[in-house]
């Protein structure tokens, strides 16, 4: 008897010290979509050559890439590049880029062309590029387009990782990437699968959106299904911390985001 009392006390410490499946699905979740972020701004900055004339080659969309890009990253001379035909290898050190993008550093290849439709496809691969606190292997090919004003990214992601926090993740999927270049924000919806240290997941995106210097707006919410089926909702009010609730568990609670500032 003694054995067993010893034992569930022994459950109920560990239960009452530990914080939960629930609580480490949202921080993977919030994780995998500031990954997402951070690649998104610089994947479309890379991209955006969306008001080129259609005549233009793929090599000349690349020429207006290394021009334009050079002078987007600061300071001025952080941000470098070789250019052979339509591919372009970009170096950046330490560079402040739009999209609210701080010290970022690493090679990345880019390689241009016309998108069925008009639009403009860039396959971009790095590794171990460095931004945000982020760590990315980028396997990704953006298509790029633009109507009544209005930029938008389709993006095909094969990737890994670290997030902020410092958890390893790779991400296999597509999301959508709408760009507000006046006021440098940009809105994800998408659906990724996502590896961790801890389990593998299927990632759902609505609307998330983060401008320059500011945490993640309100209304965007992350949908986080773990191998085992268990369904995680984490959603954002336009503060520094993040609600989420556990379906199956009916449990909540809060999450800190690391956010704002840049």
């Amino acid at each position: 008897m003694r054995r067993i009392l010893a034992a569930v006390a022994m459950a109920v410490l560990v239960v009452g010290c530990g914080r939960g499946v629930e609580a480490d699905s949202a921080e993977d979740a919030d994780e995998s979509v500031a990954v997402s972020s951070t690649e998104s701004a610089l994947t479309s900055e890379l991209a955006d050559e969306v008001a080129q004339p259609m005549s233009s080659t793929p090599e000349q969309l690349a020429m207006n890439a290394v021009t334009r890009v050079g002078s987007r990253f600061k300071p001025q001379g952080c941000a470098t590049s070789t250019q052979t035909g339509a591919t372009v290898v970009y170096t950046l050190t330490n560079c402040t880029g739009p999209y609210g993008l701080v010290k970022v550093t690493g090679t990345l290849t880019a390689v241009y062309s016309r998108a069925a439709g008009g639009g403009v496809q860039v396959v971009i691969t790095g590794t171990g590029v460095k931004a945000n606190d982020a760590t990315m292997d980028i396997n990704s090919t953006v298509i790029a387009t633009q109507a009544n004003g209005v930029k938008t990214a389709n993006v095909t992601v094969n990737g890994s990782g670290s997030g902020p926090r410092g958890g390893s993740l790779t991400r296999k999927g597509s999301y959508v990437i709408s760009y507000d270049t006046v006021a440098e924000c940009i809105t994800i919806n998408g659906t990724w699968e996502t590896g961790t240290a801890r389990a593998g997941a299927s990632t759902v995106v609505s609307n998330f959106k983060r401008c320059k210097g500011t945490c993640p707006a309100a209304g965007g919410s992350i949908t986080h299904t773990s191998a085992r089926n268990e369904v995680v909702t984490l959603t954002y009010d336009g503060s520094a911390v993040a609600q989420w609730s556990s379906s199956a568990q009916a449990r909540s609670g809060t999450l800190n985001l690391r956010c704002g500032g840049n």
